[in-house]
C-alpha cells in the first residue's frame, strides 16, 4: 500500500453496489446512511456520507483520497486505533464503479456507547455540548451528571487522542463540542470523534476548514494548526468546569486541580506558542483522573417556598425537554439556574407593585463560627418576611406601575374594591400561562439558523442561507409584535423589556447575516465574511441578544417553577 502522501490506493465503491438502510443525519454539507451488509475493518457497523452537490463544488478530491489511503498505510494497529476512535474516511464512493466522480465516502458508524437516550425517551449522539449545561439540565434531561474525576478522565481521554492523531499528521480544526463525543459506559471514560473529512491531513484539507460560532481563534488566527488545537481543547476544558456553553475563566477548573486550571490559563493564550500541546497535559490529567473528587459539593438548599428546578439546554436542544427536578434530586443554589451561586451574588429581582412576590435566594453564611450560622439564618427569615410584607402592602394599595387596579365591577383598587389575593394570583397566572404560550410557539424558529451560518462560513448555499435569515428575521418580528399585544402587569417589572430586546436584537443579528450572504454571493471568502461590518454587526446583536435573554430567563423561571409552566435555558430562546 503506498504511503499517506499520495491516494494511490485508495478504496472505490460504486454507489450501485451499496445497500443503504435508514439515513442517520441530514446536515449542511451532505446526507449520511446507513449501510447494509459491509463492516470497517470486518467489524463495525458502515455509514455513507453523501456530499451535497454544493459541497462536491468545493471538495478537493485529491486530499479525500490520501485520507482514504492514508488508513491502510499504517501499521495495522495504528489503523485500528484510528478506526476505533474516530469515523474516519475508510472508502470513496463514485457514480460508477472505477468511476472518478466521488459522491461522497464510508466511515463506521458512530458506536452505540457514545449514545444517550435522555429522559424524554429520543436517542442523540453524545456530544460534549450536553455537558456543557448546569447540574439540573444534566439530571433531568440527560439522565447523568458526570463527577469532577469522570471529566478529567474524559479531557485525558480528548487529550490522548488528539496527542496520537498530531503524531499522525492529522489536525482536527473545528474542534467543537458537537463533533466531539463522550462515552462513560467503559472502565474508563472515552471519546470519538467524527466529521473527519473536514481534518486537514499534512497540511490539506479536502473542505476548507471553518469554526464554530464561539469556539473561534482569538485575532483573526487561522484553524489549521495544532496550537489552534491546544486552544480549543483548553477552551473545552474551562468551559466543562464552568457548566456553560460560553465563557474563558479557569477559576472552577484551578479550584479543583491547580495544576490543570495553569494548563488551561496557558492554554488560551492569545500567543499560540505559549499554548501546552494536549500531550503536555497528560501527567497532570492522569493525577487529576486518580484524584480528584467522585461527586460535586452541594450549594446551600435554596428557600422552601420558592424552589423550583430549572431544566437548562445546549444549543439546539428542544424546549421543554424536562422540567423540575425528580424526588430526591439535589437542591441546587439558586432556582431557575441550575448551579450554585456564591454567598453575597443577589439574583432575585426587585418587588414590584401589584405583581408577583420578590424571589429572595437563601445564601450560605460567609463563616462556619459557632453561632454565626443561627445568625445568618435569622436574618433570612427576616428579609423573606420584611420582603413578603412590603409586597402584600404594595399590592393591597391597588397601585400597578402608578396606575389604579380596575375591578371588572368598575370600581378602583381602593377600600372595599381592593382585589383579593385570589384575584390577583389568578391574574397572574393567566398572564403568564399567555407568555408561556408565546414561547413556546418560539421554539424552533432557529433551526436552521445555525447551519445558515456554517453555510456562510464556507460560501455555499448562499441564497439558501439568504432566505434562512430573512424568514428568522421575520418570524422575531412577528413574535415582538405578539408580545407588545399581551398585558403582563402582573409579572415582575422588566420581564417583557428583556424579552423584547432579546427577540429584537436576534432579528437585527438575522438581518445582518442575510444582508451579509446577498453581499458575498459575487465574491465570498471566509476571510472577508469575518472581517465585515456585517459580520460584526451580528455578532454585537448577538452579544446583546444572549445578555438579555440571560436577564429574562433569571426573571421568568421563578414564575414558571410557582405556575408549573416549563423553564427553561437562555439558549431556548
Amino acid at each position: 500500500m503506498t504511503g499517506a502522501g499520495t491516494g494511490a490506493g485508495a478504496v472505490r465503491i460504486a454507489r450501485s453496489d451499496l445497500v443503504l438502510g435508514r439515513p442517520l443525519g441530514d446536515g449542511g454539507q451532505g446526507r449520511v446512511w446507513a449501510v447494509e451488509k459491509r463492516l470497517v475493518n470486518r467489524t463495525w457497523p458502515v455509514a455513507f456520507k453523501e456530499y451535497h452537490s454544493k459541497t462536491l463544488g468545493e471538495l478537493r478530491v485529491d486530499v479525500l483520497e490520501r485520507m482514504v489511503a492514508h488508513l491502510p498505510s499504517r501499521p495495522e494497529s495504528e489503523g485500528r486505533w484510528l478506526a476505533g476512535n474516530t469515523a474516519w474516511p475508510a472508502a470513496l464512493v463514485t457514480d460508477v464503479r472505477d468511476g472518478r466522480d466521488v459522491r461522497g465516502f464510508l466511515m463506521r458508524q458512530i458506536p452505540d456507547e457514545y449514545f444517550l437516550t435522555l429522559r424524554g425517551g429520543a436517542r442523540k449522539p453524545a456530544g460534549f455540548e450536553f455537558l456543557l449545561n448546569p447540574e439540573g439540565y444534566l439530571r433531568n434531561v440527560v439522565g447523568v451528571v458526570p463527577s469532577p474525576r469522570q471529566l478529567f478522565g474524559l479531557l485525558l481521554a480528548l487529550a490522548e487522542t488528539l496527542d496520537r492523531l498530531h503524531g499522525l499528521g492529522v489536525v482536527a480544526g473545528d474542534l467543537s463540542p458537537k463533533n466531539l463525543l463522550f462515552s462513560l459506559s467503559g472502565p474508563r471514560p472515552g471519546c470519538f470523534l467524527i466529521d473527519c473529512d473536514a481534518m486537514g491531513l499534512h497540511g490539506a484539507w479536502a473542505l476548507e476548514p471553518v469554526q464554530t460560532p464561539a469556539w473561534q481563534l482569538p485575532g483573526g488566527e487561522r484553524a489549521e494548526t495544532r496550537q489552534g488545537d491546544a486552544y480549543k481543547f483548553a477552551l473545552l476544558a474551562v468551559r466543562l468546569f464552568m457548566h456553560e456553553q460560553q465563557g474563558q475563566d479557569p477559576a472552577p477548573l484551578r479550584a479543583l486541580d491547580p495544576a490543570v486550571g495553569e494548563l488551561a490559563a496557558r492554554g488560551l493564550s492569545a500567543d499560540p506558542a505559549r499554548r501546552p500541546a494536549p500531550g503536555d497535559w497528560l501527567d497532570a490529567l492522569s493525577r487529576a483522573a486518580e484524584s480528584a473528587p467522585k461527586t460535586w459539593s452541594r450549594p446551600a438548599p435554596p428557600s422552601p417556598a420558592h424552589a423550583p428546578t430549572t431544566v437548562m439546554a445546549p444549543v439546539g436542544s428542544p424546549r421543554g425537554a424536562a422540567s423540575g427536578a425528580p424526588p430526591g434530586a439535589p437542591p441546587t443554589g439558586v432556582p431557575g439556574s441550575g448551579r450554585p451561586v456564591p454567598a453575597g451574588v443577589h439574583t432575585g429581582r426587585a418587588p414590584t407593585a401589584g405583581g408577583a412576590p420578590p424571589y429572595v435566594p437563601v445564601q450560605r453564611p460567609a463563616t462556619t463560627r459557632k453561632g454565626s450560622g443561627r445568625l445568618a439564618g435569622y436574618a433570612v427569615v427576616v428579609a423573606l418576611v420584611v420582603a413578603f410584607l412590603v409586597w402584600r402592602g404594595l399590592g393591597d394599595s391597588g397601585s400597578d406601575g402608578g396606575g389604579s387596579a380596575v375591578e371588572p365591577g368598575g370600581g378602583t383598587g381602593t377600600g372595599a374594591s381592593t382585589p383579593s389575593a385570589s384575584v390577583r394570583q389568578e391574574r397572574a397566572r393567566d398572564q403568564a400561562e399567555g407568555l408561556d404560550k408565546l414561547l413556546t410557539d418560539n421554539a424552533g424558529h432557529r433551526s436552521g439558523v445555525a447551519d445558515a451560518v456554517q453555510s456562510l462560513l464556507r460560501c455555499t448555499g448562499l441564497r439558501d442561507a439568504e432566505s434562512v435569515f430573512g424568514e428568522a428575521a421575520e418570524a422575531r418580528a412577528t413574535l415582538v409584535e405578539r408580545l407588545d399585544a399581551l398585558d403582563l402587569d402582573r409579572l415582575p417589572t422588566g420581564l417583557a423589556g428583556d424579552l423584547r430586546t432579546a427577540w429584537r436584537s436576534s432579528e437585527d443579528a438575522d438581518r445582518a447575516y442575510a444582508r451579509l450572504a446577498d453581499d458575498a454571493s459575487g465574491s465570498c471568502s471566509s476571510d472577508t465574511i469575518v472581517s465585515s461590518a456585517d459580520w460584526r454587526e451580528a455578532a454585537e446583536a448577538n452579544e446583546r441578544a444572549t445578555a438579555a435573554k440571560k436577564d429574562f430567563v433569571a426573571g421568568w423561571n421563578p414564575v414558571a417553577g410557582e405556575y408549573g409552566l416549563t423553564t427553561l435555558a437562555w439558549t431556548d430562546l
